[in-house]
């Protein structure tokens, strides 16, 4: 059944009150999201008339969903997808008819509600959490914007129920925040690792209502367990033991939270270990998370609940926000738990073991594989040469451009086209102009006439102003037909079109002096370097040096540096210069705009010189910056 009344004549006043009455007890009552839509939705269209269908779209879980469909759910509602579509993409109110393949008459409204929000082309589409879609009967302009007024105000309830789930969620996350940093401030009023552990395993308890909380950390390849809730002191050897770090090193192997039962929508698990602790010692529930440090485990929390009460999806977001707060503080005081003098007799150990000890053969073949190639590169030389990126260009390019403004007709020619001189690129639209050749001449005759009768009737006047007429006819027409005779844009120069493609433009205006075209002759080409400013001081006209572009990276070309710019440009964060070359030898397969590198040979240097040249330069200017 529809949620209002349809009446027509003079006695339907009563029944409309009537029903609006009962549609706001009905919305005041409601206790659920569903309801509250479903009842400010037959609200909204109680107050717009003239509605037939109606649909409210409310994101959810990072989609929008049907929530309330007017009259009822029954009612199709694809033909409304289109106009909300639209409202979600740009983000503000949509008024148009339906399509006309519907064979329906009439208006389709769509009203982007978005929270706290009072204008809607400020605040995007991306902030649009609900959008409101009817479909009206067609109606008048000032109806129109009577209908927007009353979606505009009955938004401000939508508003509302958006801004307190968001609220809602804010606070939880909030609570759950807070909830994390006070373990992580009860773990830090403890030196030790023992206790700071244990006093967190039975703060967990207390907060998370657990039966048992144990805690693990990493050693070496094993996770042993440190600490239990309301435990002083355990059995080191024992089953509960084992089946403990089971359970952390089915969880660390993994690193991700593991729970037994698994929640229902979770991703899933190796919970073996977990499911056979659960059976050997009757827990109902138990799930471990994992404490990282720089992405890496460090340990595993395990909570137990004996009783049949599962760990909620709060508890689980809870514990997993703990869990990462709780890992830097946690691997902090592990390593505190050495001396320094430990640590660093550790570390020269290590060192000397892979150096001269009688294991690890591989680091000792590096480290002298190593030294020769640093004794080899310090001794030998080698040509230096400076890496630039290149670019393609012909030594010169002609343009073809509108002659006067127009449309385009045809355009046969596109960027990559190999044309020959005379060749057509494009046509444009000569309608106009034959019509006004026409009416030029017609314009001439018709003064030519009139000239005529003057010179008869010997009226001077007459025959001087029909002259000045047929001669402005005549320039007209002289005129239309040098545009007719420019219609057709033709090539310059043999070679390649370069730029310009108006094959998707047919039809589009183009203004007078327009480049359309530009085209590069086949023969002759130039290399554009650009050099970074801490090469440039190197780079002088008359160096050699080789390309190697990206489409033909196995052949590469020679080029004579011929040209050197004194202006730097901004090249993706840095400062080039702009240095031109000629290629030698053949230039087949080359084409304008092709990219690689090019090398120019600036001198000769031993390779440990050309290796660690940007490294020297570095250091030289940082300490250039910072020494007084």
């Amino acid at each position: 059944m529809p949620d209002d009344i349809r009446t027509d004549g003079p006695s339907s006043s009563a029944l409309l009150e009537n029903n609006e009455a009962r549609l706001w007890l009905r919305f005041t009552a409601a206790d659920t999201t569903d309801s509250f839509c479903r009842s400010w939705l037959a609200l909204q269209c109680n107050a717009v008339t003239d509605t037939q269908v109606a649909v409210l779209l409310l994101q959810q879980d990072g989609r929008f969903a049907p929530v309330a469909i007017w009259p009822d759910a029954s009612q199709g509602i694809n033909h409304l997808r289109a106009v909300a579509e639209e409202a979600l993409r740009t983000g503000a109110a949509v008024v148009r008819p339906p399509p006309h393949e519907d064979g329906a008459t009439g208006l389709h409204v769509a009203w982007p509600v978005i929270p706290g929000s009072a204008d809607l082309q400020e605040a995007g589409p991306h902030s649009v959490e609900a959008v409101v879609v009817l479909d009206l009967l067609p109606r008048v302009d000032t109806e129109v914007q009577r209908a927007l007024r009353a979606l505009h105000w009955g938004a401000g309830w939508l508003e509302t129920l958006l801004l307190g789930r968001r609220l809602q969620t804010e606070q939880d996350r909030i609570a759950r925040t807070a909830g994390a940093l006070d373990l992580v401030a009860v773990a830090g009023e403890h030196e030790r690792l023992e206790a700071a552990c244990t006093a967190l395993s039975n703060e967990l308890a207390r907060r998370l209502h657990a039966d048992r909380v144990s805690i693990g950390m990493r050693r070496r390849r094993r996770v042993r367990l440190l600490a239990m809730s309301h435990t002083a002191w355990f059995r080191r050897k024992g089953k509960l033991v084992d089946g403990l770090e089971h359970m952390f090193e089915e969880a660390v192997d993994q690193e991700a939270t593991v729970a037994w039962p698994p929640p229902s929508g979770s991703a899933s698990r190796i919970d073996v270990a977990h499911r056979g602790f659960a059976e050997d010692w009757s827990v109902r529930h138990v799930v471990t998370f994992v404490p990282a440090e720089k992405g890496l485990p460090i340990g595993a929390i395990t909570l137990e609940r004996r009783e049949d009460r599962p760990f909620s999806p709060e508890d689980l977001l809870l514990g997993e926000a703990i869990a990462s707060l709780l890992g830097p503080v946690l691997a902090a005081k592990q390593r505190n738990r050495r001396w320094f003098a430990g640590r660093l007799p550790d570390a020269v150990r290590y060192a000397l073991t892979a150096a001269i000890g009688p294991r690890y053969q591989a680091i000792k073949l590096g480290v002298a594989a190593a030294t020769i190639v640093l004794v080899g590169a310090a001794v030998l030389h080698g040509q230096f040469r400076v890496s630039a990126r290149a670019v393609l260009e012909g030594e010169v390019q002609r343009a073809a451009a509108a002659p006067f403004e127009g449309f385009i007709a045809q355009a046969p020619a596109r960027a990559g086209d190999v044309v020959r001189a005379g060749d057509v690129l494009a046509v444009l639209e000569d309608k106009d102009l034959r019509l006004d050749r026409a009416r030029w001449t017609s314009e001439r005759d018709r003064m030519n006439q009139k000239l005529r009768e003057a010179m008869a009737k010997h009226d001077r006047a007459t025959v001087g102003q029909a002259a000045a007429q047929v001669r402005q006819a005549e320039a007209q027409l002289a005129l239309t037909e040098e545009k007719l005779a420019r219609t057709r844009i033709t090539a310059p120069v043999d070679g390649i079109v370069v730029s310009g493609d108006l094959s998707q433009m047919i039809g589009s205006p183009v203004e007078t002096g327009k480049v359309l075209f530009e085209i590069a002759p086949l023969d002759g080409y130039r290399v554009v370097l650009k050099v970074d400013e801490r090469d440039i001081f190197l780079v002088e006209p008359g160096q050699h040096g080789l390309l190697a572009l990206s489409g033909m990276a196995g052949d590469t070309r020679g080029f004579v540096v011929n040209r050197v710019t004194p202006v730097a440009e901004a090249d993706n964060g840095r400062n080039t210069f702009r240095a031109e070359a000629r290629l030698d030898g053949s230039q087949a397969g080359l084409r304008p705009g092709m990219e690689g590198v090019g090398k120019i040979v600036v001198g000769e240097r031993s390779y440990l010189a050309i290796w660690t040249r940007g490294l020297v330069e570095w250091l030289r200017m940082q300490a250039w910056t910072w020494l007084p």
